[in-house]
């Protein structure tokens, strides 16, 4: 009786996190039925693209959040803080993002298209960019109706100490890319894979030194709302869908690329258009997640979560691809990859000069990033 009670309560307790009403849930139906009719049996490829970007920001963010409540269950289980929650709950809003990169740099990589690998890289840039956007609103948000807000331990110790390591490492990988091509010792230099490597050691010696030292008396405990099963179960459904999302966005942005690579060409260079359509697309998640987080008060869940992204999408997602498909170091990513660096630095500054954020360090966290955006859409002028 116990065991069927259990089950009972964790079905009851996954059908109420998922929550897809009815408009929802039709409409889901009809876009997914229409998505695969026209690509598998009328091959329409421009309603293919349109149901495709649509289906796939869906499972970009729904089951993201389903995977991200799980996660946040589980760290409650686990005695985790707060931030930490926060930090593992960032790493399954970046799996749309590592997944759509990784499956974009595996066809760029295969079909020897320079164009695609071009955008599985950028776009993991992007979306770090993106996130820096989400941050500063974030912190709008937090310090609406007060001067400032607390910057969580967690941020100060190790966060920021991870952040110059980043800031040093993306620095010499845009020396790299420069020498290389003002020497002209390579005709495409890329990103040496074992380098690629330490970018995830990196970040993995960090999350190690987190845990073993998130036991701050300080620190704000995370809280289980499901039942174990509960949370793996909804874990693994959010995967599920992750993992679909990340199909159906690649395949989107490839006819985008080979069958409307002339119109898109009208408003903008298309790597960069299909970069930034993928990496808003992954940082979708952390959108809903990180600002409904802070709107609702969880300031540490909403600035680990943010701060996390953005780490984890350069040092492990980036790293990754990194270690198995070359990272060419061409204009596109080291305009970005400089970007970053001067961004992270900008937030480090802002951390350290009194261990709070204010209105105004997030409105001008935003701008920065939306300077940065235009001139990566428009680029130079003649």
């Amino acid at each position: 009786m116990n065991v069927a009670n259990d089950e009972a309560e964790t079905y009851l307790s996954v059908r109420e996190s998922i929550q897809i009403g009815r408009t929802e849930g039709l409409l889901l139906f009809l876009t997914a039925t229409m998505y695969l009719y026209w690509r598998f049996v009328t091959h329409n490829t421009l309603l293919v693209l349109v149901t495709g970007l649509v289906l796939g920001t869906w499972l970009a963010f729904r089951p993201s959040e389903w995977a991200v409540e799980g996660i946040e269950s589980a760290a409650g289980h686990a005695r985790l803080s707060a931030y930490m929650a926060g930090m593992l709950s960032s790493l399954a809003s970046n799996m749309p993002e590592a997944v759509v990169s990784g499956f974009a740099a595996f066809a760029g990589y295969t079909q020897n298209n320079a164009d695609l690998l071009d955008i599985s890289v950028l776009s993991v840039l992007v979306a770090a960019g993106f996130n820096m956007i989400l941050l500063g609103l974030t912190i709008i948000v937090s310090t609406k109706g007060k001067e400032d807000m607390e910057v969580p331990q967690e941020v100060i110790g190790k966060d920021t100490i991870l952040i110059r390591w980043t800031i040093v490492a993306l620095a010499c990988m845009f020396a790299l890319g420069v020498v290389d091509l003002v020497a002209g010792t390579q005709a495409s230099p890329h990103f040496p894979p074992l380098a690629a490597l330490v970018l995830v050691l990196s970040y993995v010696t960090y999350a190690v030194a987190l845990r073993s030292g998130q036991r701050n008396d300080n620190a704000s405990p995370a809280t289980a709302h499901h039942s174990k099963k509960a949370a793996w179960t909804l874990t693994l459904i959010g995967l599920v869908g992750i993992f679909l999302a990340g199909e159906v966005l690649t395949t989107s942005v490839e006819i985008l690329l080979e069958t409307y690579h002339e119109t898109v060409s009208t408003f903008g260079d298309p790597v960069t258009i299909a970069a930034l359509i993928l990496g808003g697309a992954g940082a979708l998640p952390e959108h809903g997640i990180a600002l409904i987080a802070a709107a609702k008060g969880k300031i540490g869940i909403a600035i680990g979560n943010l701060m996390g992204g953005i780490l984890q999408i350069v040092l492990l997602v980036m790293g990754g691809i990194g270690m198995f498909v070359p990272i060419p170091l061409d204009r596109y990513v080291l305009f970005q990859i400089v970007v970053i660096a001067g961004s992270l630095w900008f937030i480090k500054r802002a951390i350290n000069d009194d261990q709070k954020l204010d209105i105004f360090e997030g409105a001008m966290i935003v701008l920065l990033q939306a300077y940065v955006f235009v001139l990566l859409i428009m680029g130079p002028t003649i």
